[in-house]
């Protein structure tokens, strides 16, 4: 029990000791008269006398202290209540303002993007959409959002939802209530307050926690609105954990932005970091109040080189060979950057970045011998010859749904929902190819426009 709950439980023992003391007193220093089946006994020396006396006073302390302690807990709950609302109110209208955990000394401004975000994180009175924001893992999606969520001064609440676990639903409901600042005590009492305190933990609430935190959401946001003349906003960051284990709480979060929109109550954002999140979004009637995706894609070559010369204090042309090694991808750019400053040749970098590679084709069963290598290799030598293909044109590739679900979802190919378009899921994976173009390369078909040509064709396969 933490300090401040002992106190208020003395300073209540305090106070109900305080008022009854009189009353102790009236009993046993006044004589009173008691009449016992027609006589009276004015006689103290009666055992009798003592007897009621002590009953009365037992009598009278009970129902004091029920009197007593049911006003006591009202007054609790009622100014417990007032304090949990008020502090629900003033997180939304001050908004949470996320803090990245990236050094300024790495941090690497993407400031048209940051720009973007925060018009969509300062809608109209008007606004009736909701957004999708994807990118690849890796692509720095979390720290533009953070940053756009801390620079915008009013009403954008983050939530981050946490990593897949057995109690998904739960771990969501408190991230979502720490979020707000929601205590969870819509129903609170002083009574209800102790016997938790006593060791009862028992809450049949507590898988829908984060419906509790959404209806206490859309409270505040009602308020937000009449204050400010305008929706405020919610950014649930990483829902692609909800898709595999809870995608009905995707749906209901879903409908319920959809609904919102339509009453500019509040605007939701959902950030995702893979391609069947939006593609079930998209399949749902509520997609209808959604705007256009957003994708962050990777750094550009010149922000790349910007980090690695300096930030990282890399020389020029050491930095040229890890970009076209990963490419503008800021996690695989750290990684290698960082590896490279504590002593490991750019051979070794790129034989460990490639082995690493390999076991994501061997997870989607694209190497040779595997189930899905033939078309696999169709997959690639058809985005070989373009950057992207239509959606369309590669789920034709596969024999069945099943199939084409399975390896879009190995992070090998990625889904554009932005051009509606499939490519490769980072240049690390054409790399790859390329150093092993003899297993994956229909060389015939090659032509001056490709972006792999027969002097990919390597000797030796990793």
């Amino acid at each position: 029990m933490s300090f401040s709950r002992k106190k208020n439980i003395l300073i209540f023992i305090f106070i109900f000791l305080t008022l009854h003391f009189p009353l102790y007193l009236y009993f046993f220093s006044e004589p009173i008269t008691i009449s016992l089946s027609s006589h009276t006994f004015e006689n103290f020396d009666n055992p009798l006398y003592y007897l009621g006396a002590i009953g009365l006073g037992i009598i009278g302390i009970c129902l004091a202290l029920l009197g007593f302690f049911c006003t006591g807990d009202l007054f609790y709950a009622c100014c417990r209540s007032k304090y949990n609302s008020n502090l629900l109110i003033k997180t939304i209208d001050k908004g949470n303002r996320p803090v990245t955990r990236v050094s300024s000394a790495k941090f690497l401004p993407r400031t048209e993007i940051v720009k973007r975000l925060e018009r969509i994180l300062q809608p109209d009175e008007n606004q009736s959409y909701y957004y999708v924001i994807c990118g690849e893992h890796g692509t720095g999606k979390t720290t533009v959002v953070k940053t756009a969520s801390s620079n915008v001064h009013h009403g954008v609440v983050y939530v981050d939802i946490p990593a897949r676990n057995e109690n998904l639903g739960v771990a969501f409901g408190v991230a979502f209530g720490q979020a707000l600042n929601f205590a969870f005590e819509e129903r609170i009492s002083f009574t209800n307050q102790l016997i938790r305190k006593l060791g009862s933990t028992s809450n049949n609430s507590d898988e829908l926690m984060w419906c509790r935190a959404l209806e206490a959401f859309k409270r505040g946001a009602e308020v937000y609105k009449a204050k400010r003349g305008k929706p405020a906003v919610i950014v649930y960051d990483n829902v692609n954990q909800l898709v595999h284990e809870n995608p009905k709480i995707l749906d209901t979060l879903q409908d319920d932005a959809k609904k919102n929109a339509d009453d500019q109550i509040y605007i939701a954002v959902f950030v995702s970091s893979e391609g069947m999140v939006p593609r079930r979004m998209e399949s749902r009637s509520s997609w209808s109040r959604a705007e256009p995706v957003m994708e962050i894609g990777d750094l550009s070559e010149e922000e790349s080189m910007e980090y690695l010369t300096k930030k990282c204090s890399i020389n020029e042309e050491v930095a040229k060979q890890l970009y076209n090694l990963v490419g503008g991808r800021i996690l695989n750019l750290k990684f290698v950057a960082t590896k490279f400053i504590a002593g490991q040749s750019f051979e070794d970098i790129k034989k460990e970045k490639l082995k690493e590679t390999r076991k994501k084709f061997k997870s989607a069963k694209l190497l040779e011998n595997q189930t899905h290598y033939e078309a696999g290799k169709h997959a690639i030598n058809a985005l070989l010859k373009s950057k992207e293909i239509d959606i369309d044109v590669f789920r034709k590739l596969f024999a069945n749904e099943e199939e084409y679900d399975e390896i879009l979802g190995a992070n090998v190919f990625a889904y554009h929902p932005s051009r509606d378009t499939v490519g490769f899921q980072s240049k690390l994976i054409e790399c790859y190819i390329q150093a092993n173009s003899d297993l994956f390369v229909d060389l015939i078909n090659l032509t001056p426009t490709n972006e792999f040509n027969s002097n990919y064709a390597s000797t030796s396969k990793l």
